[in-house]
């Protein structure tokens, strides 16, 4: 009998091992899948104690950095020529990233082809997005905004990387800008 009790407490603890188990796998998996989605643990900062004097620091510090971000920034330097002086295309590409402070601007054909960029290996770049622009109508995919302009009747897509607001003003001049670059060199 005694032999009896011992199996049966064996068997609890071995069924509630295997239920801890179940739930420690569910968690790992639950965790894996919130920080593939993008989604941050919000896994709060030890802070060692502070002083009203140092509190009032990093306050007024906090609020210095709120007033930064608050300033707009200047997104366009307008001294910049982006065809005289100029051997090709694409260095008026690069002056173009330059002139609104970009990370890469491309410029493709409706059907995928490169017709000129900021930087190499562009011509995937512009195949891929180009492909989804036509499919999806999608103008952005995380920080790359895909923007239809018309030259000489063809549909020409600008293709940027930037992680700044792009404005009306400032997407009609980037656009005006591209068409002048295609009207100098084309």
């Amino acid at each position: 009998m005694t032999e009896d009790s011992y199996l049966i407490i064996l068997g609890v603890v071995i069924v509630i091992l295997f239920i801890a188990l179940l739930i420690l796998t569910y968690k790992v998996f639950d965790l894996q899948h919130r920080m593939a989605g993008g989604n941050k643990l919000n896994i709060p900062e030890e802070k060692s104690a502070q002083t009203k004097t140092e509190q009032k620091i990093e306050h007024r510090e906090e609020e210095r950095e709120e007033q930064k971000i608050a300033e707009p920034k200047n997104t366009v330097i307008r001294d910049i020529n982006l065809t005289e002086g100029i051997s090709d295309i694409s260095e008026s590409m690069r002056r173009y990233t330059i002139k609104y402070h970009l990370d890469s601007a491309t410029l493709a054909s409706m059907d995928g082809f490169l017709i000129a960029s900021s930087h190499a290996d562009s011509e995937r770049e512009a195949a891929n997005l180009t492909a989804r622009y036509r499919e999806n109508a999608m103008t952005e995919v995380g920080d790359t905004h895909i923007t239809p302009l018309s030259y000489r009747g063809e549909e020409i897509l600008l293709i940027f990387r930037t992680t700044q607001q792009v404005t009306k003003e400032r997407a009609e001049m980037m656009i005006r800008d591209g068409r002048s670059i295609l009207s100098h060199w084309l």
